[in-house]
C-alpha cells in the first residue's frame, strides 16, 4: 500500500465511528492535518514518505476509535472527572473495611470458600450502591433539574452552625438514651421480641459499657464547640480521637460478635455496625483532610496555627 492508501484506510475506519452528518467535514479536516504532519516528518527525515512512515505517524496519532471519540459529544457522565478519585477511595475503603472485619473468621478456621461466597462477594454491594446512586445523579443532571444556587463558602471552615449543631446534640441525647435503655426495653416487648432481641449478658458487662464514656466524652467536645461557636485545634483533635476510638470499639464488637443471644440477630447487628463503621471512617478521613488544610487556611487569613 502506498501512503495515500494507508491514510484512506485509516480515515475510513474513523468515519465509521462518527455521526453521519459530520463525516465530510471531519474527513477533510483530518486529511489535511495528517498530510501536513506527514510532510513535516518526511522533511525532517530527509526522504520521501513511505508506508512505514505513515503507519508510525498514524499509530502515534491514535487509534480510529480514539480519534472518532474526539468528535463525538460526550455521553452520560456517571462520575464527574473531579469526583473520580473520591469515588474510587470510598469504594475501596468500604469494601476493604468489610473484608478486614470478616476475614479474621477465616484465620480462626472457617472455610475461605464460604467466606468468599458470603462476606467476600457480598461486600461488593457497597460499590454497587455507589454506582446506582451515581447513575441516578447523572440522570437528574441530564434532565436539567433545578440546580442549587451557588453561595460563597465560609472563609473559616471550623465555624459552627449553632442551630444545626444544637439540633444534632438534642438528637444525640435522645439516641444515646434509647440505646442505653434498650436492654431493659426489650424485656417489656411482646413475645417473641424479647427472645429475638435479647442481649448477651457477657457483652453488656464486658464490652458494651465502653460506649458510655465515649458517648459522654464526644458529647462534651461537641457541646464545647457549640458554646465557642467554632472548632478549636484542641477540640478538633479530640473529635478525631473519639472517632478513631469509636472505630476501634465497633471493630472489636464486630470481630468478636456475641452481642445478642440469637445468632441471626447477632449477625444482622454485626452487618449494621460494619456499615456504621464505613460512615465513621469516611467522616474521619474528611476531618483529617480538613485538618491538613487548616495551616494553609490560617496562613491565608493571617492567623497563626496553634
Amino acid at each position: 500500500m502506498n501512503p495515500n492508501e494507508v491514510i484512506d484506510a485509516y480515515l475510513a475506519d474513523v468515519m465509521r465511528r462518527v455521526p453521519g452528518g459530520a463525516r465530510d467535514g471531519i474527513d477533510l479536516e483530518l486529511r489535511g492535518l495528517l498530510a501536513d504532519m506527514l510532510d513535516d516528518r518526511a522533511r525532517e527525515a530527509g526522504r520521501s514518505a513511505d508506508d512505514a512512515m505513515v503507519l508510525e505517524l498514524l499509530r502515534g496519532f491514535g487509534t480510529p476509535a480514539e480519534v472518532a471519540a474526539r468528535y463525538r459529544a460526550p455521553g452520560l457522565v456517571i462520575v464527574p472527572a473531579e469526583q473520580t478519585r473520591t469515588f474510587a477511595w470510598m469504594a475501596l475503603v468500604g469494601v476493604g473495611l468489610q473484608w478486614a472485619l470478616t476475614l479474621p473468621g477465616v484465620f480462626r478456621g472457617e472455610s475461605f470458600a464460604r467466606w468468599w461466597l458470603s462476606w467476600g462477594l457480598g461486600a461488593l454491594w457497597w460499590p454497587g450502591l455507589m454506582v446506582m446512586l451515581s447513575l441516578l445523579s447523572a440522570w437528574l443532571r441530564q434532565r436539567g433539574l433545578p440546580k442549587p444556587a451557588w453561595s460563597p463558602r465560609l472563609v473559616d471552615p471550623e465555624r459552627v452552625h449553632r442551630g444545626a449543631m444544637a439540633f444534632g446534640l438534642a438528637g444525640f441525647v435522645v439516641g444515646v438514651a434509647g440505646m442505653t435503655s434498650l436492654p431493659w426495653l426489650v424485656n417489656a416487648m411482646p413475645p417473641p421480641l424479647p427472645g429475638v432481641l435479647a442481649f448477651d449478658p457477657a457483652f453488656l458487662h464486658g464490652r458494651a459499657w465502653l460506649a458510655l464514656p465515649l458517648w459522654i466524652g464526644h458529647f462534651v467536645v461537641m457541646a464545647r464547640a457549640l458554646s465557642q461557636g467554632r472548632w478549636s485545634v484542641r477540640l478538633r483533635r479530640l473529635d478525631i480521637a473519639f472517632d478513631a476510638a469509636w472505630l476501634l470499639l465497633l471493630g472489636w464488637w464486630v470481630a468478636t460478635g456475641g452481642m445478642f443471644l440469637a445468632e441471626a440477630t447477632d449477625q444482622g447487628a454485626r452487618g449494621g455496625i460494619a456499615l456504621v463503621m464505613v460512615f465513621v471512617a469516611i467522616d474521619l478521613v474528611v476531618k483529617l483532610r480538613r485538618r491538613q488544610r487548616a495551616p494553609r487556611l490560617s496562613s491565608t487569613l493571617g492567623r497563626p496555627t496553634p
